[in-house]
């Protein structure tokens, strides 16, 4: 019988015979899985293996942000409930600022691996290194506070590996005495109160320009994104049906025009921007995949969509949002556009004919 944990507080030792249950069972799934069924967290699962196995906990998380760009070509993963997101690049630069109460980060390589941080949620990290009937898998892996993965970089066959041992030999703990990190149980689900005054949030919506003003009115409204998105008239937010994903991916593949997607978890967003060629349904998921970039969907978590427009110094802007029935945001989808310049049309003409929620 397997084990599992009626609440999150429980000992790495336990949590690591629970691991070893499931590898004997050869349980299907990942380590998020397992740590679901375990009712704990993947990152508590991953530090009871600190001792054990090659995982080690990674000293200063903002060091190994720096030295990221020094491993070459690897593979970034960033994910959340539904929807998950990897692109094979390099690390560009980072510009990282660590001031102020919601100290903020980037990598930022246009149609390369481009990513958004909230460092406030990067807790903790590991390095892991394990053999697979592939041979051998290296990956640093980052965690919020709760124990839920924020961002994971894996290694490729390009990737300078000399480069990533000095990485782990620097920037981790490899002795046995590892403490493992003490993770807060998982916080209750954000309430999606109404605006209190939806007439002002519709003002303030319609004199934004830049979309990132959006951040803005959220917190002086004490709103969540998906209570703001319910707010408004349907000219700048209307509910579509969940497909219009699929159906605006398939759009876009066609005419062959240039997208972007950003897919968040707490601390990170990770975007991609270039052409598609269309949803790939498999097992149960919708899939994209590309030269460089893959994209997984659940379409079981997909409970709400949403197109948005906002105002720009360019014209409008407009995004397909979709969030599941937590009112959690799985995935965005824009159209590629230059800096304060207007969408493409075909983009704007797409969006417009998506149907309304019936």
């Amino acid at each position: 019988m397997s084990t599992a944990f009626a609440t999150p507080t429980h000992t790495p030792s336990d949590l690591y015979l629970a691991l070893q249950e499931k590898r004997a069972q050869q349980a299907p799934g990942y380590f998020v899985d397992w740590a679901r069924s375990l009712n704990t967290s993947e990152g508590a699962l991953q530090a009871a293996r600190i001792g054990q196995e090659k995982v080690w906990p990674i000293r200063d998380v903002i060091q190994v942000l720096r030295a990221l760009p020094s491993l070459g070509h690897v593979l970034a993963i960033t994910r959340n409930l539904g929807v998950v997101h990897e692109f094979k690049g390099t690390y560009p630069e980072p510009k990282l600022g660590e001031a102020g109460s919601h100290p903020t980060g980037l990598f930022l390589d246009i149609g390369g691996l481009d990513l958004r941080l909230m460092l406030s949620h990067w807790y903790w990290g590991c390095a892991i290194e394990e053999e697979t009937p592939k041979g051998t898998r290296r990956c640093l892996q980052f965690f919020d506070q709760y124990g839920s993965a924020v961002h994971k970089t894996f290694a490729l066959e390009e990737t300078d590996l000399q480069a990533w041992q000095a990485l782990v030999e620097q920037h981790t703990d490899t002795s046995a005495q590892a403490a493992a990190p003490d993770f807060l149980p998982e916080p209750e689900p954000e309430q999606h109160l109404p605006a209190a005054s939806p007439s002002q949030v519709e003002a303030e919506w319609r004199q934004i320009k830049d979309v990132h003003q959006f951040f803005g009115l959220l917190r002086r409204h004490r709103l969540s994104r998906f209570a703001a998105l319910q707010s408004v008239p349907a000219d700048l937010s209307r509910p579509v049906p969940v497909t219009a994903f699929n159906t605006l991916v398939d759009a876009a593949a066609a005419a062959k025009i240039e997208v972007m997607f950003f897919v968040g978890s707490r601390g990170c967003v990770q975007i991609y921007t270039g052409q598609v060629s269309g949803i790939k349904p498999m097992r149960g998921w919708l899939n994209l995949f590309e030269e460089n970039f893959t994209l997984h969907a659940n379409p079981e978590e997909f409970a709400y969509a949403f197109v948005t427009r906002k105002p720009q110094s360019g014209g409008w802007v407009s995004s397909l949002e979709v969030f599941n029935a937590a009112g959690q945001l799985q995935v965005q989808m824009y159209g590629r556009r230059d800096e304060g310049q207007p969408e493409q049309a075909a983009w704007t003409a797409m969006i417009d004919a998506l149907p309304d929620l019936a």
